[in-house]
């Protein structure tokens, strides 16, 4: 009964807040509300040996800097009715994502398709501040002019993780940032999306996701985003400065075979724990809740992160069920941000 009573206080605050700033949250939900899917660039075909992941892809065993392969993974995406691919990328200096990358934006020209990188070189050893300044300018001189590069009301959008990496306190982390956002993108042409439960990096960054909604020792954390939402707009309002939250759904979560990845397998340590898709009932689940955050994306975790085992990707065991899933999902959340967008709009119109 507590969990349920914070949540519809959390929902209450969100509801309040979004009568109080108009201007962005008509902005953010009338072009629809993206939906992006994680997507994962160093697949090699041995990954898909039957004992690495919870399945193995329907199409069989593929490598991620294979052309063909990422055209098939963007017909797919299309199928599933994403905007896009939130690219998970280790930085400047390390060449096979970044060439991977490439390829996705070449691949997608002419389609409505747009794409973000997730920047994952906090997750590298002896990763510096400038390995990350360079990274940053990567982004936004190379490929955020680039027309598939995903933008959020005009900006390119950058997501980032770890961070409290390289410097290991918060206090630390967010002096550095500052010092990154200062020398790359000082006038806040880009929307920088941090990733934790905590809105300790915002307003220095634009939004804030989460990316693990679920743990073997605390179960149903999905629960938890509206009230990460509403934190997030009382730092919008303290501050005056336009935020953006991002819903997080999964399908299901399997990594109890990680372990004979190990040596490339560069997450955080955490519990390895499986949970039932129940034949999509899992994924309807984590989805619910965005109802109650006013959230201005969605992120579907993942397209085929095979090794968590949250992939919709097509699996020999469930075939297309995620994408159609993820359509369906989808087309709920881009008619609940146009509601919302008009409400909004019928509310200003009230207005004296």
């Amino acid at each position: 009964m507590l969990s349920i009573t914070r949540t519809l206080i959390a929902a209450a605050m969100i509801c309040a807040l979004a009568m109080l700033s108009p201007g962005r949250t008509a902005r953010a939900q009338e072009a629809g509300r993206p939906i992006l899917a994680d997507y994962m660039m160093w697949y090699q075909p041995d990954v898909f040996d039957g004992t690495k992941t919870f399945d193995v892809p329907a199409a069989g065993p593929y490598h991620s800097d294979d052309l063909e392969t990422i055209r098939h993974h963007l017909q797919l995406a299309q199928r599933a009715c994403l905007n896009g691919f939130a690219a998970h990328w280790f930085g400047a200096k390390e060449p096979r994502t970044t060439e991977n990358f490439n390829k996705l934006l070449a691949a997608s020209e002419g389609s409505h398709l747009q794409h973000a990188v997730v920047l994952l070189e906090n997750s590298l050893g002896r990763t510096r501040e400038q390995d990350l300044i360079e990274s940053v300018r990567w982004v936004l001189e190379r490929w955020a002019p680039h027309p598939n590069y995903l933008k959020l009301d005009g900006r390119p959008v950058i997501f980032f993780e770890g961070m409290t990496r390289p410097w290991g306190s918060i206090t630390a982390a967010k002096a550095g940032w500052a010092r990154i956002r200062q020398a790359t993108d000082p006038q806040r042409h880009a929307i920088w999306f941090a990733e934790g439960l905590t809105t300790a990096f915002n307003p220095l960054f634009d939004g804030l996701y989460v990316y693990r909604i679920d743990h073997k020792n605390s179960p149903r954390s999905w629960l938890k985003q509206p009230a990460f939402a509403a934190r997030l707009r009382a730092v919008e309002q303290q501050s005056n400065i336009n935020l953006y939250f991002a819903d997080t759904v999964a399908p299901g979560f399997d990594d109890t075979r990680s372990f004979r990845v190990r040596a490339t397998d560069l997450r955080m340590p955490a519990p390895t724990f499986a949970r039932d898709r129940r034949n999509g009932d899992y994924y309807r689940e984590t989805f619910s809740v965005t109802s109650q955050t006013g959230g201005d994306l969605l992120l579907v975790k993942s397209f085929n992160e095979w090794i968590e085992g949250t992939a919709i990707e097509p699996g020999r065991t469930y075939g297309d069920l995620y994408l159609n899933l993820t359509c369906e999902l989808g087309a709920a959340y881009r008619s609940a941000g146009a509601a919302s967008a008009r409400a909004t709009e019928e509310r200003q119109g009230q207005q004296p």
